[in-house]
């Protein structure tokens, strides 16, 4: 039987965010949730989650959140040269890493990413253990990029690490062709960054289902950034359908977590992205989940 998989990414990225997200969970609205343990607050947002746990009507399952995009290393900086500023903050770039995929030297940056993932994995661990065995993705979905699969799949092979999933980014576009009313609302760059990761995923589909990724498919990038209550209702039928067709689960991912302007600190070092953690359409998902969330999609 087909699956739906109402799934919230972020949490610990801010107190706000968070307390966000712990909403939804409460309402009963989200069947997973990924965890961002390299950001300042992290702390506070796993007491947050725990001081109001006995009030979850279901416990969402946790999934790792590796994040080489923002936020500091929990490796130590002089580790990670290629990886982040004398800081500690992340400074690479999606762009930057996809290309040193295809290029020489790309063993020194995995052997960097290993050291980082392996990191994050264990914070999120220590602090919810349940989570076992591993749930994995990633923050701007950077695990699809080579060079960074490869380094995930070598820490999951050299550290022995059961997966039960591993997110295959791969965001069928057909839904989105057959709904010509919708055609003006994507937004172009959005569409790139499908065409781009389905080509990611065409590379990496074998290694990910050999390592743990089940079959699936992710609907959550053309439409990222607005993950609204009146498009999801209107392309649900239509992603349900394509799903069932191919036997995969559906993941429907939101960012219901809203970061507020004074959270923003230097550890969100990319600036071009602090506009998409502060947006208001943060505010549209988190009411889309609570609209078509976990038992309503």
């Amino acid at each position: 039987m087909m699956k739906i998989d109402v799934h919230a990414d972020d949490f610990g990225e801010s107190l706000h965010a968070s307390e966000d997200i712990l909403d939804c969970i409460r309402a009963g609205k989200l069947n997973s949730i990924s965890i961002l343990s390299n950001m300042s607050c992290f702390e506070d947002c796993v007491r947050k989650y725990r001081e109001q746990e006995p009030s979850f009507p279901q416990k969402p399952l946790l999934s790792v959140h590796i994040n080489i995009m923002e936020g500091s290393c929990l490796s130590k900086a002089e580790e990670l040269p290629d990886l982040v500023d004398k800081g500690g903050h992340f400074w690479v770039s999606w762009e930057k890493l996809f290309l040193q995929s295809f290029l020489p030297g790309s063993e020194k940056i995995q052997k960097q990413l290993k050291k980082e993932i392996k990191a994050q994995v264990a914070a999120v661990m220590e602090a919810f253990p349940e989570c076992w065995p591993l749930r994995l993705d990633s923050h701007q979905h950077t695990h699809m990029i080579p060079v960074v699969a490869r380094a995930l799949f070598e820490v999951i092979q050299e550290e022995g690490w059961e997966v039960s999933y591993i997110r295959n980014a791969k965001e069928p576009l057909l839904p989105f062709l057959q709904e010509f009313s919708l055609y003006r609302t994507y937004r172009p760059v959005n569409l790139v960054k499908n065409l781009i990761l389905n080509f990611c995923s065409f590379l990496l589909e074998g290694r990910l289902a050999r390592a743990g990724a089940e079959p699936m498919y992710l609907w959550g990038l053309v439409m990222s950034g607005c993950m609204d209550t009146k498009r999801v209702e209107k392309l649900m039928p239509r992603f349900v359908g394509r799903a069932q067709k191919k036997g995969r689960t559906l993941e429907v991912l939101f960012h219901p977590g809203h970061v507020l302007q004074e959270e923003i600190t230097p550890e969100f070092s990319q600036e071009d992205a602090i506009a998409f953690h502060v947006s208001q359409n943060r505010c549209i998902e988190k009411k889309a989940v609570f609209e078509i969330g976990a038992g309503n999609a």
